[in-house]
């Protein structure tokens, strides 16, 4: 029996189609990937958790996921490289309804609090540790995708969510002001970037469809520059292939969600050292290996340049390494 082999290009999403995917759907509908020979089909994850064995096993050619989970992946032995960044530094923490009164670490004694999975326990916990807050002075629940709607249900207080997702549902299915503490800010990490979501594709994909990849970030590059600067067509574009996504909460999260969309696309250095450096204090990285070895930038196109000249000669602040130097007389003031 002859197997059917498809001439697509499958790239699995990290939840089901929402508003920080647009970019994506922009490329398709736009055409600008089959101009670049890609005839991509885009795959909902009915289980978030499995995209980085889906992906790292080559059943399907490329996807995206969060930055640790790439980290955590590596060290399972699921070999995948990041060529790319949709979605820069998202707030996440612990949603909650205000009349909750939790305003810090101490506040979540004797609450059930709500995890995607279990690096989200992890750092719940590793929270609740520093904080000498016994495990059995708290409940941690596993809730998958599903925080706003156990919080809805009473079954959590609060949970872990994105400030431009979870939190807005929280906001607008109950009714009710929310608030949330952040991981980023509890943990004194300085940035969210472990919640940075890449592209990846497993190392022997990328090693075998370099011009593809290339191809993929060109019309990517476009469909974020659109996005970005005519957010109104794009989310015209993202409901029309995803119509259930055309409703005010939707449009809400997607105009929340512009702020932290990658406008350059590249992966950062900073980011993928301090998130290497979190998983080891996590004791999530049982092996040592380089970090900053599973990602790279070289086929991330440039932004481009300016289509007019300054005014003024290499601009008007001097600066060593301009070829048009501006040189400052000094001010003398008379006496």
């Amino acid at each position: 029996m002859t197997i059917y082999k498809t001439t697509k290009t499958t790239f699995q999403l990290n939840w089901y189609a929402n508003p920080y995917h647009t970019p994506l759907f922009v490329a398709q509908s736009k055409g600008w990937l089959l101009e670049e020979g890609i005839d991509l089909a885009i795959l909902e994850a009915c289980s978030p958790s499995d995209v980085t064995e889906v992906v790292g096993a080559g059943k399907v050619d490329m996807g995206m996921k969060a930055m640790i989970h790439v980290l955590a992946a590596k060290d399972r032995g699921i070999d995948l490289t990041s060529f790319g960044t949709i979605l820069d530094e998202p707030p996440t923490g612990l949603i909650f309804k205000k009349y909750m009164n939790i305003k810090g670490i101490e506040d979540l004694r004797g609450k059930n609090i709500g995890y995607i999975d279990h690096f989200g326990k992890i750092m719940v916990d590793d929270l609740m540790k520093q904080a000498g807050i016994p495990q059995t002075e708290y409940k941690m629940v596993r809730v998958g995708m599903n925080v706003t709607d156990a919080i809805m249900r009473g079954e959590i207080d609060t949970g872990i969510g994105f400030t431009n997702f979870q939190r807005i549902e929280l906001e607008e299915l109950s009714g009710e002001p929310v608030g949330m503490l952040r991981i980023d800010e509890l943990d004194g990490l300085g940035c969210c970037c472990f919640c940075s979501i890449q592209f990846v594709a497993s190392d022997e994909y990328y090693k075998n469809n370099i011009p593809k990849i290339e191809g993929f970030m060109r019309a990517l590059r476009r469909a974020m520059d659109l996005t970005i600067e005519y957010p109104d067509e794009a989310w015209d574009i993202m409901c029309r292939a995803n119509p259930r996504l055309n409703t005010p909460l939707y449009t809400k999260i997607f105009q929340r969600t512009l702020p932290y969309f990658s406008r350059d696309l590249l992966n950062v250095e900073r980011d993928w050292t301090k998130v290497g450096d979190f998983c080891k204090h996590l004791d999530i990285l049982k092996n040592d290996f380089d970090q900053n070895s599973i990602w790279t930038n070289e086929h991330v196109p440039s932004t481009g340049t300016p289509s007019v000249a300054p005014v003024t000669a290499g601009g008007v602040l001097p600066s060593k390494t301009s070829p048009f130097a501006v040189t400052l007389e000094p001010v003398v003031i008379e006496a």
